[in-house]
């Protein structure tokens, strides 16, 4: 029987990531040494499952780590190809890459499309307002769209964008991160920004990607 690839063989810089930076992320922090030695038992195994809730929340934070140093290695060569240096991020055609194996290790879907957010997004200087919309790929034998990240880009507090979608009003504050079904191939949805603008406009409407997944509008300040 063939072994499943793990959640962490795609890496080679876990011993690069300190516990002050995995602590970051976990609400509740252990010592310091329980977090080395974790992060060590990751390396030499790192097709283990999580155990536990709190195992998963620091399999999570090791996660986004990883992919931030992934990204910091490798953005910063140049390449004509449309496919990109990074196997996880293609920022020429807006898509967040996640390989399909990763649910084996972290079922929950939304859970890891916000690690790769975290990664790759949180914090990231947009070149252009384009980047406030990406797409969500599943990669594997066969890839899967599997829905879209909105980033709506607040001024000052207290922002709020109502979404329209399928006859269907959404509410979303500045600050939060939540999802909207949109199980077709594509959705067209209109919106309204108070105190904030989405792809350049305080009201519009278009289509997105939807899929199994939908749409993940991420409010926070990014």
């Amino acid at each position: 029987m063939s072994r499943l690839p793990g959640l962490f063989n795609s890496f080679d810089n876990l011993d690069q990531i300190t516990p002050e930076k995995i602590a970051f992320w976990l609400k509740s922090v252990p010592e310091y040494k329980i977090l080395e030695n974790y992060l060590a038992n990751r390396i030499l195994y790192p097709q283990t499952h999580a155990l536990t809730e709190f195992d998963m929340q620091i399999d999570l934070a090791i996660l986004r780590e990883a992919l931030k140093n992934n990204s910091s290695i490798r953005e910063p060569k140049k390449t004509n190809s449309l496919l990109g240096d990074n196997p996880f991020l293609n920022t020429t055609m807006r898509k967040i890459l996640i390989p399909a194996d990763f649910l084996n290790f972290v079922p929950n879907l939304l859970n890891l499309v916000q690690v790769f957010i975290d990664a790759f997004l949180l914090k990231r200087k947009r070149q252009d307002f384009f980047q406030d919309l990406w797409t969500i790929v599943l990669t594997g034998d066969i890839d899967e769209v599997v829905g879209s990240i909105l980033m709506p880009q607040f001024d000052g507090n207290g922002g709020v964008i109502d979404f329209k979608i399928q006859n269907k009003n959404y509410k979303i504050q500045q600050g939060n991160l939540e999802l909207i079904p949109c199980p077709k191939s594509r959705c067209e949805i209109a919106y309204k920004l108070e105190k904030g603008k989405l792809l350049g406009k305080q009201e519009n409407a278009f289509e997105v990607y939807g899929g199994k997944l939908g749409l993940v509008v991420d409010g926070r300040d990014n």
